[in-house]
């Protein structure tokens, strides 16, 4: 009512939008600046007035005229309201994007705008008040790039020793930043060298793409521009820096041509596997009619450790297409099958390490750079903290997974150290002097295969002293010595006033307008590939159907 004063405008015009709601009326915004707010019914013929003014020019604001007094026709009453406006929406939507992995689409703010208001509002409406929250939450997307250089001289401080490098552009705009925390730089040591690499799509207001290295959890992260021979080749060159070159070290990924290019420019010694995961798709999307045939036949050959078996499952292959042989031979055995890898990839066929990490933070790519940062760094730091305490907690030589016991199988001494074992009705020779199987599982995987636990365990032999290191309890511990400590809060960040001062601009690179791509653009080698021929299901051959 007239006379009523609020403490400045913008509690005013939040009062005025709910009391419109309230009425389910709408009204126009007649005047609106720093001295005098007037509002009237959208209706023309309607007495309806609301104004206000300040208070000798303050931020006080004081109801001047107030007719409350409404003579519209009744097929002039409006219930899509205008004001439902971004404010009034963002107050109300705020607390539930505060954890930012939950899923809130605009379907369900107006949904819940018609529930809690009683109005409907437009899907653009519900869009716009979402970003406006979010920014309000996360702070807008260019602001987050002046925040990163104090953040990344707080980390050097925190983590020393760490490799932490970013590089702008001419202009100060970020391009590249790269991130080896000293926990990681320090457990590579201890572990098998074989370094799994992948990108993932970010999905903020400026684009990029996250790259990751992993090896037992993550060794190094990346925020890039896209998968380019240029930012693959810097992202190896930093690792390199940072981690070095292991005798016996390999690299696993998919089949990206700037992967494959830049681990040969900058690694031109180390050899670089194919995900066996990423290959059988390659296989499925070329060869469709025999896909269902050849899977099982596939990884186990893939995955084969002796000769014989491997022969055997690829002369299945021809019979089923021998186009998938002819396939498989081009991409390289050496690259695939774990029989002809020039050095030992142990266990890891595939890339789901690095697709794992990929996973977890799916909801953390949309948030902006700064923000997401903090996110990859508390989700390592919390893993790092996990794996060190279930190691230091495992009271076996061996970790806990390889510690499980093989059942015996029937065994029989050829000589001190020449042992065959019987398997379901076929003969096993093991030889524990130099710890090899004929199934070729004891001296790949460096653990003992069923046959040598057989022999183990009739021997009454430690089990331990015939494994690799790798698998040893002492030596996850070892890996995960070092902790990843929380960083101190940002309000107590003691930052250099050059530092400070030094300015960091958003790239080039933004989110394109419109509805987000769900396809992958496709290389130029794929799209001049021949595009595959129909033929018949029963057969299998060309220039027919059934």
């Amino acid at each position: 009512m007239a006379g009523q004063v609020y403490k400045d405008k913008a509690t005013l015009k939040e009062v005025m939008e709910n009391y419109a709601i309230a009425q389910r009326f709408e009204f126009r915004v007649d005047r609106s600046n720093a001295v005098s707010y007037a509002l009237s019914c959208i209706s023309e013929d309607c007495e309806w007035r609301f104004k206000a003014s300040s208070i000798n020019k303050s931020e006080l604001f004081k109801v001047r005229e107030f007719i409350d007094n409404h003579t519209y026709p009744l097929k002039d009453k409006v219930y899509e309201q205008r004001q439902s406006r971004n404010s009034l929406i963002c107050g109300m939507i705020r607390p539930k994007l505060t954890n930012y992995k939950r899923k809130y689409t605009p379907k369900d703010i107006i949904d819940d705008v018609k529930s809690d208001l009683g109005v409907d509002i437009s899907y653009m409406l519900a869009w716009r008040a979402k970003e406006k929250s979010m920014n309000f939450l996360r702070g807008e997307p260019a602001d987050s790039y002046k925040k990163l250089r104090g953040y990344f001289y707080t980390m050097d401080m925190t983590y020393l020793g760490s490799h932490i490098i970013m590089v702008k552009s001419p202009k100060s705009e970020f391009m590249y930043v790269y991130i080896s925390l000293y926990a990681f730089i320090k457990g590579f040591d201890h572990c098998r060298p074989i370094v799994v690499v992948d990108g993932s799509h970010l999905k903020s207001y400026y684009t990029g793409t996250f790259v990751s290295a992993s090896t037992l959890d993550g060794a190094a992260y990346c925020v890039i521009d896209s998968e380019n021979d240029a930012a693959w080749t810097w992202f190896f060159e930093q690792f390199k820096i940072a981690y070095g070159d292991r005798e016996n070290m390999c690299i696993v990924s998919d089949r990206n041509e700037s992967i494959i290019k830049s681990v040969s420019r900058v690694y031109p010694n180390v050899p670089q596997f194919a995900c066996i995961w990423h290959l059988w798709n390659n296989v499925y999307k070329k060869f469709k009619r025999s896909h269902a045939k050849l899977s099982e036949i596939y990884f186990s050959m893939a995955k084969a450790y002796t000769q014989a078996e491997f022969d055997s499952l690829m002369e299945k292959v021809e019979k089923v297409d021998i186009r998938v042989k002819e396939y498989l031979e081009l991409a390289g055995y050496e690259k695939w099958a774990r029989l002809y890898a020039p050095v030992n990839r142990g266990r890891t066929m595939t890339s789901n390490i690095a697709e794992s990490i990929n996973v977890a933070l799916v909801s953390a790519r949309e948030l902006p750079i700064y923000n997401f940062l903090k996110e990859v760094r508390k989700m390592f730091g919390r893993w790092n903290c996990s794996n060190r305490k279930e190691a230091t907690q495992t009271y076996t030589t061996l970790g806990e997974k390889y510690q499980e016991m093989h059942t015996l199988n029937e065994v029989v001494p050829s000589t001190e150290y020449l042992h065959t074992v019987n398997d379901g009705g076929r003969n096993y020779t093991v030889c524990m002097l130099e710890r090899k199987c004929v199934c070729g599982r004891f001296q790949v995987d460096e653990l003992s295969c069923p046959h040598a636990w057989a022999v183990l365990k009739s021997k009454f032999l430690m089990p331990e002293e015939y494994c690799s290191n790798y698998y040893k309890s002492n030596t996850v511990v070892m890996t995960y010595d070092v902790h990843v400590y929380p960083l101190p809060n940002r309000y107590d960040w003691n930052i250099p006033a050059h530092v400070a001062e030094e300015v960091v601009l958003p790239p080039k690179w933004k989110k394109p307008l419109g509805k987000p791509k769900k396809k992958r653009d496709k290389p130029l080698s794929e799209l001049l590939q021949p595009k595959s021929q129909h033929s018949c299901s029963i057969c299998g051959q060309g220039g027919h159907n059934k």
